[in-house]
């Protein structure tokens, strides 16, 4: 396990920050896949079940009540779309016991001449039991340790050790052997991650401009966004689709809304909005210091409402085009 700020990231996600939201992705990647392995035995399955998994957990965020958890919820997701996927199929376990006679008609000399076939190999965990088999698999597949294992599945950490100790010896030394040696081959990297990030991109909100070559060089290094050949500008969940005007007056950015009565008498916002782009409480502060340095037009600056326990602070920037985008967020 990585040692970011694991509750920051979680709660940046919840915002609709998807690079926090990549980074939670890469840190449990190989964890998911390899509790999804353990339930169903297929390389491949487990996979799909993974990012499955992932991109049903960015969608439920808001379903999370404690962020210090994302670990064990995220697991407990994947153990779900595990019984989705084989709800009308009994997935065959034996017992304990028979791990002493797993097959080994051939040595390992036999099995690396035959190229032994790396499922085959990670198959064999098949024969332990569910509570042997989930803890080992975390500790080869995704690279945890002990201790974080038995924090994501809530238990002790001498039972955790218990177990994979017992695992590695029932498995016997040549398999094991063969397990360390192929894990490199089958771990998810930056593909995968990729695959999670493509599912989870919001809509993007087409944007006519006035000069679509100009716009496209203030949102890349004024604002900071990624901004393609096409006129695809992200940043952090916030994404446009830059396109040519065909005439000045097809650049319509929005009016003023209708006068409303909000909470604690708040008048309303200073200017009108066209998008309105989540963040928290530091980060906004932090944005604004950025786009102030590279000299982005600011519609207005950081304003702070009280809202009862929580403070709300939010500032505008505007576009070349006079589009007015908002970053707001809470403590």
């Amino acid at each position: 396990m990585t040692d970011f700020n694991e509750t920051e990231l979680v709660r940046k996600s919840s915002y609709g920050d998807q690079g926090a939201f990549t980074k939670l992705v890469r840190a449990y990647s190989n964890v998911i896949y390899g509790i999804a392995f353990s339930e169903v035995n297929d390389f491949h399955l487990a996979q799909d079940i993974a990012q499955e998994a992932f991109v049903k957990a960015w969608y439920k965020l808001d379903q999370l009540a404690d962020t210090s958890k994302f670990g064990a919820w995220l697991i407990h997701i994947t153990r779900n779309l595990c019984k989705d996927h084989f709800r009308k199929k009994k997935l065959h376990e034996q017992p304990l016991q028979e791990a002493e006679f797993i097959p080994d008609a051939v040595t390992l000399d036999d099995r690396m001449k035959l190229q032994f076939d790396i499922q085959e190999v990670w198959r064999a965990f098949d024969v332990l039991d569910e509570k042997y088999r989930t803890p080992t698999l975390m500790y080869y597949i995704g690279g945890y340790k002990a201790k974080e294992i038995s924090l994501l599945l809530d238990v002790p950490l001498r039972t955790t050790e218990t177990r994979i100790r017992r695992a590695k010896t029932l498995l016997k030394q040549e398999l094991i052997e063969l397990v360390e040696e192929s894990v490199q081959h089958i771990k998810l990297g930056e593909e995968f991650v990729g695959k999670v990030k493509a599912r989870i991109k919001n809509a993007l909100q087409v944007r006519l401009v006035s000069n679509l070559s100009e716009a496209k060089t203030y949102y890349q290094e004024v604002l900071g966004f990624t901004v393609d050949d096409w006129g695809h500008a992200e940043r952090d969940g916030v994404g446009f689709l830059l396109q040519q005007a065909q005439k000045p007056d097809d650049v319509r950015p929005n009016q003023m809304p209708a006068a409303e009565r909000y909470s604690q008498d708040w008048p309303g916002p200073p200017t009108s909005w066209d998008t309105y782009a989540y963040s928290d409480y530091d980060g906004v502060q932090s944005l604004y210091e950025e786009f102030v340095s590279k000299g982005a037009v600011i519609a207005y600056p950081p304003q702070i409402e009280d809202m009862g326990n929580t403070k709300w602070k939010e500032f505008a920037v505007k576009d070349l085009d006079g589009y007015v985008i908002v970053f707001g967020g809470g403590n």
